[in-house]
């Protein structure tokens, strides 16, 4: 068996290279039935066909076509056609443990391979819930979609719109509520555009206006395809997740602390912008850091306040910025000379102290990884009451950092909150441990499904549904290029340039 793939190897070695398929029609049957079901999880049934047999066929060499196809489609429906880094630049999530050929020898074993590649999926309900949406949505594409709503302006609710009906037929493929109303009333059109507000993440004003009408007009093969792409996601995750762990959903811009399968907390986030894409990983928090500093990366100092520098050379005091490398007894660098630093040449490291404008805000969940990116405070709120919050530079700013800090540290929203407001008292940075690390997973869940077979849907913010539904559809990869082409932690601003004061804030650039 020179040349065997090492799964295939390990399959034989550990039956003493003895066939498992020979003579065994019901088996073969069950296996040609279950690969040919791959479609359910989304995968390519091609990937997995088995040879078919035909007088004269070398029998060892179907045998291991065989033992190839089922080891590659549990390997698949398990963890995942592709690893995150296929895919992404920008992604590094821990390898699902599975050994294939040790759990298929126990199936052929116990006589029961078809039982084992039917249940060889993920084993999060939420996996299973898109699988039955995909058969939905499947179904519903097939059968030629939902119609398309006319129109871009809005659409008046009150009957002297001659595109309501086809908005009420449209809400009606995904809203069973309305579906049940033969003749639904003007406030039973504005409910169920609200429930279709808030499953696709818009402003749930009720209001069929242009943005509502474009999320309608996606079409239902695009939906089948979305809801493929979050099951491959799905598979590239842990069998179970730890007993208590937070997880950030970026297109959701939200964040949830969960402990024993219960969402203890949920919370409002803001995430990074399209040009610095918050990464998919999973780390471990160990630290909650109370009144953090901000270590300006270089790029930024030197594009964006080096010339603010060149014109005011107190610029940094004013900002309560200190260069932590500069002139003995300078630290605010008023005596360095500007004017004469090339950007490309920028010689200073920069710090914002901490304090109550400092970018970071008052606390910061330190877990550290490859790409510089964290849980943290923001001097800003205001910016949670926007419906998109796509404006940080790969860090999640949390609308609830400090019960999640609370929890991080105690396991309670409340009884850590003394030891950080002592903390925060000082005004000095203070690194509180944890007793014990907890994970965080920053992951990308455009379309998810509830028990009742509601599916909600958010915006691809990143591009990464369309790069994953390519990769799918043809059955290979070719790796993105890190979504951020500079440092990870680097602060970019959306023009290009720190706003002018008075009503800059340097948090606009913060992580």
């Amino acid at each position: 068996m020179s040349g065997a793939q090492p799964d295939v190897l390990a399959f034989y070695q550990a039956r003493e290279f003895r066939p498992a398929w020979a003579g065994d029609g019901k088996m073969i049957a069950d296996i040609r039935t279950a690969l040919g079901k791959a479609y359910e999880h989304g995968l390519r049934n091609e990937d997995y066909a088995l040879p078919r047999v035909a007088p004269g066929t070398d029998a060892a060499r179907y045998e291991i076509a065989v033992t190839a196809a089922v080891l590659r489609y549990s390997r698949d429906v398990r963890t995942g056609r592709f690893r995150p880094s296929d895919i992404y630049g920008d992604a590094s999530l821990p390898i699902p443990a599975f050994n294939a050929a040790a759990e298929l020898n126990r199936a052929v074993a116990n006589g029961s391979v078809g039982n084992y590649l039917a249940d060889v999926s993920p084993r999060h309900p939420e996996y299973d819930r898109l699988a039955t949406a995909l058969a939905r949505y499947r179904a519903i594409a097939e059968e030629g979609g939902w119609p398309m709503v006319p129109g871009t302006t809005e659409i008046r609710l009150d009957r002297n719109d001659e595109r309501l009906e086809a908005l009420i037929e449209r809400l009606t493929f995904e809203d069973p509520i309305l579906d049940a109303k033969p003749k639904p009333a003007r406030n039973d059109v504005r409910d169920a555009v609200k429930r279709f507000q808030a499953r696709n993440g818009l402003v749930d004003d009720g209001r069929a206006g242009p943005e509502t009408i474009g999320v309608l007009n996606v079409s239902a093969p695009v939906r089948v395809e979305q809801i493929a792409a979050n099951m491959e996601r799905w598979r590239w995750l842990p069998a179970q997740f730890e007993s208590r762990y937070v997880m950030v959903n970026v297109p959701d811009q939200s964040v949830q602390y969960v402990s024993d399968g219960k969402v203890a907390l949920k919370s409002k986030v803001i995430v990074g912008r399209k040009t610095s894409a918050t990464p998919i990983i999973r780390t471990e928090i160990k630290t909650v850091v109370v009144n953090p500093p901000w270590n300006i990366p270089g790029d930024i100092a030197a594009r964006d306040l080096l010339p603010r520098l060149k014109r005011n050379a107190n610029y940094l005091a004013t900002r309560n910025m200190v260069v932590t490398d500069g002139p003995p007894n300078d630290p605010t660098g008023r005596t360095i000379k500007w004017r004469n630093i090339k950007p490309e040449e920028f010689p200073y490291a920069i710090q914002q102290r901490p304090g109550p404008t400092t970018a970071l805000g008052a606390v910061m969940l330190d877990s550290p990884n490859d790409f510089d990116v964290y849980l943290h405070d923001t001097p800003n709120k205001k910016l949670y009451d926007a419906n998109t919050r796509e404006i940080s530079n790969g860090c999640v700013r949390v609308q609830e950092i400090f019960p999640l800090a609370s929890l991080a540290l105690t396991g309670d929203a409340e009884d850590g909150m003394g030891m950080i407001n002592e903390a925060r008292k000082t005004r000095q940075t203070q690194r509180i441990p944890l007793d014990k690390p907890v994970p965080v997973y920053f992951l990308y869940w455009t379309a998810s499904a509830d028990a009742d077979g509601n599916v909600d849907f958010r915006p691809d913010r990143y591009g990464r549904d369309a790069t994953l539904i390519a990769a799918l559809a043809k059955g290979s990869a070719v790796p993105t290029r890190r979504l951020l082409d500079t440092d990870p932690g680097e602060e970019l601003n959306p023009i290009g340039e720190m706003p002018e004061p008075p009503d800059a804030e340097l948090e606009d650039l913060a992580p």
